[in-house]
Order: structure tokens, then sequence, then C-alpha cells
């Protein structure tokens, strides 16, 4: 059976995307079971939670912290600096309605083989 989620956040870049998602059907007070950031590697359909550490948001302008890296993003651009690299990677926010299948197709996994 499918897991039941909403997309809050899509941001692409050429190698992954970055997306936000509320799950749907758990009920729980702790955002930590309800809230998933994930990185989806579009070569090989790989999907890796990201471990979430702060936000903060200053206008528009929003950020993310995570083990793996920061993510700095509005609704017209953004960049994400892996923990690893020194240079950040642009990426393109895109609208939520409808994720790309292959990504999915990759959370639908990633949950109900968990």
């Amino acid at each position: 059976m499918p897991i039941s989620y909403r997309t809050l956040f899509l941001l692409e870049a050429d190698a992954f995307s970055l997306v936000e998602i509320k799950l749907l059907d758990v009920q729980s007070d702790d955002p930590a079971e309800v809230y998933f950031w994930l990185q989806f590697e579009k070569a090989n359909h790989t999907l890796h939670k990201l471990d979430f550490l702060s936000m903060n948001k200053d206008g528009e302008e929003q950020q993310r912290e995570f083990r793996q890296g920061k993510l700095q993003f509005n609704q017209t651009s953004g960049t994400y600096t892996p923990a690893e690299a020194a240079e950040p990677v642009a990426l393109e926010p895109q609208g939520t309605a409808q994720l790309p299948a292959e990504l999915d197709d990759a959370i639908q996994r990633y949950f109900i083989s968990g």
C-alpha cells in the first residue's frame, strides 16, 4: 500500500533533487517522525535521508542545516553546500503539486522497505 505524503519543498540540481515531505498517515507530536528531508541521486535513483539539525527563516530566505550540509533557498533560487565540499551547488525550486515519477517511486520504496 503506498504511503500518503505531501511535498513541502522540491529543489533541483543537475545531479540530485532535495525534497521535504510530510507524512500524512503518521500521528505523532514528534516532527522527526512526520517531516523528512531527502536527497535523491538522479543517476542511480537512490534516496538518502538528510539528518536535520536546525532551520531559520529571514523574510523570504529559508535556511536548513543538516549533518550532511547546509541549504539556503527562496522562491526563485537556492544553494546546497555539502559538508564535505567547499563549493555550493546551485538549486532551482520547483512546484510541489506533482513529483517526477522516479522520485515518487524512490520515496515509496524508501518508506515501504523502511
